[in-house]
């Protein structure tokens, strides 16, 4: 009986210690995709912002979030589990994990699967103005007769449509993507408004092979190197290691923004946070 009573009181115990570690949490905004309002605030959310745990939030389209820190260094989101525009859900309901962290196995893409996930499933991010992509040299080997090259419509100023092919940079294993050399035909820049069927394929010593659609974005550098810092530096504080650091952000970027190549981001994280390469 008495060993009953004391099992009964730890449970207990370890009960009521569980509800005070969670009024202890608190939860700060990272960054916001689309428009997210709170109505305990009066406006919509902003990098930084101390969330309240009983809020109205205001979610203007389906699609928008914000991303979340916790001050154990985990990340969350307040999505619309409603999926409708205007949609108003009550903060609790509305907190949910973000996406799951990128577990990196090799920092080199070994296949073409993972080749149109880094490059076609989401619009490519430039941290930088030059993106470097390690690829496996067995798998696509990049030489004089084996390249990636950009493929695309351009309305030329005559107004006819022209299919341009434009080859890509390489450095033994390494694909180079030059932010500045993208909407150039000629050496000449043109008007991405111009541009269509933007894609990204291989020749294979004269066999074309489809990699899939190339859509980039250049994201505000000063908020972007805002909303990572305080996912970054929290994280340092909480002790995740480089590794999980690294995988943590570019799963944020890939859940509110696109895509990033992963050399560029550890060379970003080191140089601007302290983040080891390993």
């Amino acid at each position: 009986m008495k060993t009953k009573k004391i099992s009964a009181f730890l449970f207990f115990f370890s009960f009521c210690f569980s509800l005070l570690a969670q009024d202890e949490f608190t939860y700060t905004v990272i960054g916001m995709k689309g428009s997210v309002t709170s109505k305990k605030v009066g406006r919509e959310f902003q990098t930084g912002d101390v969330v309240s745990r009983e809020d109205e939030l205001i979610f203007k389209n389906p699609e928008d979030m914000v991303g979340l820190i916790r001050n154990d260094g985990k990340r969350f989101i307040y999505g619309n589990i409603k999926e409708k525009r205007n949609a108003k859900i009550n903060s609790e309901d509305a907190i949910m994990l973000g996406k799951t962290r990128i577990e990196w196995k090799n920092i080199t893409i070994k296949s073409l699967e993972e080749l149109q996930q880094h490059l076609s499933e989401a619009p490519f991010i430039f941290l930088d103005s030059v993106a470097k992509i390690r690829i496996d040299q067995k798998t696509f080997p990049q030489n004089g007769r084996q390249y990636f090259y950009f493929n695309f419509l351009w309305k030329n100023p005559k107004g006819k449509a022209e299919r341009i092919d434009k080859k890509l940079q390489y450095k033994k294993d390494t694909l180079i993507i030059r932010r500045s050399n993208i909407f150039k035909v000629d050496n000449s820049a043109v008007d991405p408004k111009e541009i269509s069927d933007f894609k990204i394929n291989y020749n294979n010593g004269g066999d074309p092979i489809l990699i899939g659609d190339f859509k980039v974005i250049f994201p505000d550098a000063e908020k972007m190197k805002t909303e990572i810092g305080i996912l970054v530096r929290k994280q340092q504080e909480t002790g995740f290691t480089p590794k999980n650091i690294q995988g943590e952000v570019e799963a944020y970027i890939r859940q509110f923004y696109g895509a990033i190549d992963r050399i560029n981001l550890v060379n970003y994280l080191k140089n601007n946070f302290g983040v080891p390469e390993k």
